[in-house]
């Protein structure tokens, strides 16, 4: 037996005053609404209604448990379209997480503007060392989670926002001193920055002008984020592979410079990883909408 559905066809019959009546409101047939009566009564072990042939009426039991059925209803009734509501609107609380090195210095802007553009939504931003652990949502309670890769596991949900590129930089003092390396196999003979994430295996894979090349690098230091790496590099520390959005307006400023501009890493989707795609938020939705836009729209997103 469903309750809700044996609880609502008695508040039909005991309304409408027949059960014929009230199988054509629910639009079932007069003996599934009969019934649903009757295993409700056997439920409660106590008779709800008496009835004849000709009419039929609330016994003492039956209108106490009418009132609290009516009540009990409206309040489902009521949630449920609260809930709906909620769905559609642009309000609540989003918990997002990211990389430490893109939160810091790239997910603070997006979301400035985001909450401008929709001040009804609140937005709870963790960052996370991604070398440590695959940065799950379920596993931070997050609602959504940015990743530099598209695969997932289910149930999780990748939608791509934009496209992270990598590029060889060094400060214009330490090209000054040790010189730029015309091919990749120079790199042997520079310090380099070997991060320990994508990188961790100390090779650098590039593809050329006659094909891919892929060359042994070492240096002094391992740092685990874009943001470390960025400090050493315009200290002269050496020369490195950095993502396009933690060095861009360096390399507009002169601070840092592109070497091996001939040679590229390939690229690595920036994507946001949620747990569902039917019955999603609208303001996921939005979030989602507005990131990507703010992503493909930023100077560093083109930097070739």
């Amino acid at each position: 037996m469903d309750r809700f559905d044996a609880m609502a066809t008695f508040v039909s019959v005991a309304r409408n005053g027949s059960f014929s009546r009230a199988a054509s409101e629910l639009s079932v047939s007069p003996a599934v609404t009969t019934k649903r009566v009757q295993q409700l009564e056997a439920h409660l072990k106590a008779r709800l209604l008496d009835r004849n042939t000709r009419m039929l009426r609330l016994t003492g039991v039956g209108r106490s448990y009418f009132d609290f059925c009516t009540r009990i209803l409206s309040e489902v009734q009521e949630q449920e379209r609260d809930i709906s509501r909620l769905q559609d609107e642009a309000s609540g609380v989003i918990k997002v997480l990211s990389p430490m090195s893109f939160g810091i210095m790239q997910m603070g802007k997006v979301l400035a503007g985001f909450m401008s553009t929709y001040p009804g939504i609140q937005v709870s931003l963790t960052v996370a060392d991604a070398s440590r652990r695959v940065l799950d949502p379920i596993d931070f309670d997050a609602d959504v989670a940015i990743r530099f890769s598209m695969k997932k596991s289910t149930p999780h949900v990748a939608r791509k926002l934009g496209t992270l590129r990598w590029v060889t930089c060094a400060s214009p003092a330490y090209l000054k001193t040790m010189g730029a390396p015309r091919h990749p196999d120079d790199l042997s003979r520079h310090p380099c920055l070997v991060t320990n994430t994508r990188f961790a295996d100390g090779h650098w894979e590039f593809s050329g002008p006659v094909g891919p090349v892929r060359v042994r690098v070492s240096g002094p230091v391992t740092p685990s984020n874009a943001i470390t790496m960025r400090y050493m590099v315009l200290e002269g520390a050496g020369i490195a592979l950095l993502p396009n959005f933690a060095v861009a307006d360096d390399l507009a400023q002169g601070n840092l410079v592109r070497v091996l501009p001939d040679y590229s890493v390939p690229d690595l989707p920036i994507a946001a990883i949620y747990p569902h795609r039917k019955l999603q938020p609208r303001k996921i939705t939005l979030f989602l909408d507005y990131t990507a836009r703010i992503l493909k729209a930023s100077s560093w997103h083109s930097l070739q």
